[in-house]
């Protein structure tokens, strides 16, 4: 079956209103602002500026101690996370369309660069938001103003969501109030306890939430990346985790969120009230329906896990292909044994492969036996660094082994792959075939350094066989999620990554576009998981919500956010010809 193109999400609550210049507000105007909120309004600026003689066509000052500590840890996420100019995936701090950039790859230790650095697509002024007031006058402000507005927490954006040129930025990874752990926790408005459950603000990131649970013998849903905000565009997405398949996804587990709505109001959202606004900001996607200030979620008792490895260099087509044909003709009892994790593969000069799955739910023995097949290939392939099942005490000793998402210049596709594409053998067949040719034989210009594939094997296969009652479709708790999670065994995802800005990124874009087709195709009626997804996805409807689902967020945006202050690209209500969007590349379906 072929691909169908939907465009009935381009205009639908109305022209674009919000598209102010931020340079038509008076010096007044945001000095009164600023005082309203604290002194918490600032310029921003790309996170590498302070290296260029030349930033925005005005010569400036150096600091050099600063420009070596930022050229120190450029790529390290948590530094990154903590500088508001810093984006994990800096081609989206640029103006992809334009070329204007402030690239951190080209700055040179011993001198600052001669070149300029420019304003790109990072917002000109931001609101380091340290409570709801913050939040709800930045909103008045934006909305009075007609400015555009973005929300920022930690950086982690594969598709420009949280970056606009000539914006107002919320930047909500400072909120960081003292986490709390209740282990009777009752939902505002409820009357029965939902278990033990962790409260955290908008700004914390997985690796406090990881220490916090594990301090305590508990381990929480989560991402691999341990700078990702959970609060903000992970949770608005799905939430994805290596402990999906036994425990859910994010949303699965959020028993309730605080947030701002775009009018001001401060709302808690539940499975007992509000649960419109729960059923949105739990897979409607991120700076769509309000600002989320805080999210409780379930906190589990913490078990040993069993950890598979294997490492691989060297390899041959022949034999990635063969070890591809092992991991499709296992996907399916693997679920079932509770395994999940991330499975990378790559060609750069000879192939790699990356294999790291844990699960609680077999002993050391049982997952030996599972996982025979990869330390056979391993053995037999002779070219491995590791290859072994370990007994961790915990799931805190697994997350410190998992993959961490690239950083750098990176475009990626992406889509679930159901369960029943591995069905028969020649279903299985073609997959392997498909995924092979990905990678060996990719579309573009192969101007990159590293093109490789991931499968994050982190779908609730297993969960959703006895999803609760009382969040299956019409239930108080439905998330409004693709329902191609429910079925799925594997979300795949096609990455291209440099270190800095590609020369063509319109090219770039184009080919990693069109790569994913071939799974499109095989996979017709799909979905994917929006947060790591292709931005030029050429049915965002059908595949990141169902059509279903949207039409249900279409109705609560046209209620909370008529003016569609809150907007992003190829979001609920979206304007594909607003001029925050013309930094991205023209790609073409």
């Amino acid at each position: 079956m072929g691909r169908h193109i939907h465009i009935s999400f381009i205009a639908l609550l109305g022209a674009p209103v919000y598209a102010m210049s931020l340079l038509n507000v008076s010096q007044s105007s945001w000095n009164m602002f600023n005082a309203s909120v604290s002194g918490h309004l600032h310029n921003g600026q790309p996170m590498m500026a302070p290296c260029y003689i030349n930033y925005n066509g005005h010569i400036q000052r150096l600091d050099l101690g600063k420009c070596l500590s930022l050229e120190k840890n450029e790529t390290d996420s948590i530094f990154i996370a903590d500088h508001f100019g810093g984006y994990q995936n800096n081609n989206w701090a640029s103006c992809q369309a334009t070329g204007e950039s402030c690239t951190p790859s080209s700055v040179l230790s011993e001198k600052p660069l001669p070149g300029s650095c420019m304003q790109g697509s990072v917002p000109y002024k931001y609101v380091e938001a340290t409570g709801v007031e913050d939040v709800q006058k930045t909103l008045a402000f934006a909305t009075k103003n007609k400015l555009r507005l973005v929300i920022k927490n930690t950086g982690h954006d594969y598709k420009g969501r949280s970056s606009a040129p000539d914006s107002l930025a919320l930047w909500m990874h400072p909120y960081q109030p003292p986490m709390e752990l209740d282990t009777d926790f009752v939902p505002e408005g409820c009357s029965s306890s939902a278990g033990s459950v962790i409260t955290f603000g908008a700004g914390q990131e997985f690796q406090g939430i990881y220490d916090f649970a594990h301090d305590r013998n508990y381990r929480v849903v989560g991402g691999s990346s341990r700078s990702v905000g959970a609060a903000g565009g992970w949770i608005t997405g799905g939430g994805h985790s290596a402990l999906s398949n036994e425990l859910g996804l994010g949303v699965d587990n959020v028993q309730q969120l605080k947030a701002v709505l775009p009018n001001g109001t401060y709302v808690t959202a539940n499975r007992c009230q509000n649960q419109d606004i729960f059923y949105a900001l739990r897979g409607g996607g991120g700076g769509t329906f309000g600002v989320v200030m805080e999210m409780s979620t379930l906190a589990h008792p913490e078990k040993p896990m069993e950890l598979a490895q294997a490492t691989l260099i060297g390899i041959d087509r022949e034999n990635t292909a063969e070890f591809l044909s092992i991991i499709v003709a296992n996907a399916e009892k693997w679920s079932l044994e509770g395994w999940g994790g991330y499975i990378q593969l790559g060609a750069v000069g000879d192939a790699f492969i990356s294999f790291i799955m844990t699960t609680s739910m077999l002993n050391h023995s049982q997952a030996e036996q599972s996982m025979q097949p990869v330390l056979d290939f391993a053995d037999q392939a002779g070219l491995a660094l590791q290859a072994n099942v370990t007994s961790m005490d915990s799931y805190y000793d697994v997350i410190n082994k998992m993959i961490t998402a690239p950083s750098g210049a990176v475009a990626l596709s992406s889509r679930i792959i159901p369960k029943q594409a591995f069905g028969d053998e020649s279903s299985q067949k073609e997959l392997a075939t498909i995924l092979e040719n990905l990678i060996f034989d990719p579309p573009g210009d192969g101007s990159v350094g590293v093109s490789p594939v991931m499968i994050c094997v982190t779908t609730p296969a297993l969960y959703s066989q006895t999803l609760p009652a009382s969040d299956q479709p019409g239930g108080p708790g439905e998330s409004s999620v693709t329902p191609s999670w429910r079925d799925g065994l594997w979300h795949a995802i096609y990455i291209r990554m440099s270190t800095g800005l590609s020369t063509n990124p319109k090219r770039t874009w184009q080919g990693v576009h069109d790569a994913i087709n071939p799974l499109r195709d095989f996979t017709p009626g799909s979905g994917t998981y929006q947060n790591e997804a292709d931005p030029f996805e050429p049915d965002p409807i059908g595949t990141f919500w169902g059509q279903d689902h949207y039409d249900r967020l279409l109705q609560i945006k046209r209620e909370v956010d008529p003016a569609n202050v809150l907007t992003v690209h190829q979001g609920v209500g979206w304007e594909a010809t607003d001029s925050r969007y013309h930094c991205y590349p023209d790609v073409s379906n």
